[in-house]
């Protein structure tokens, strides 16, 4: 369910690309705009780092700073909790 509509399915999966909200002000700070693609270097204290590449910016002063990737690639990572990452372009 969306914005631009609902979808159900017999068969499937759904699976969300990873993005990052943010503000205008945010966006500016971090030298991207609405619908830059990105990379997210992250670094966590078990020593598992990576970066997720083709992330998407979605830009809205309704927006808080974020970033959304799936349970899969949390767990790639190790990740949980409050994770600090860096934007790469």
């Amino acid at each position: 369910v969306g914005p631009c509509g609902e979808v159900e399915l017999s068969q499937g999966v759904i699976v969300a690309k990873r993005h990052i909200h943010m503000t205008e002000e945010d966006a500016k700070e971090c030298g991207v705009k609405d619908k830059d693609i990105v990379s997210v270097k992250v670094v966590n204290e078990t020593g598992r780092g990576l970066t997720f590449h083709d992330t998407v910016v979605r830009v809205s002063p309704k927006f808080a700073l974020a970033m959304h990737v799936d349970t899969d690639e949390a767990n790639a990572g190790a990740l949980s909790g409050l994770v600090m990452g860096e934007i790469v372009k």
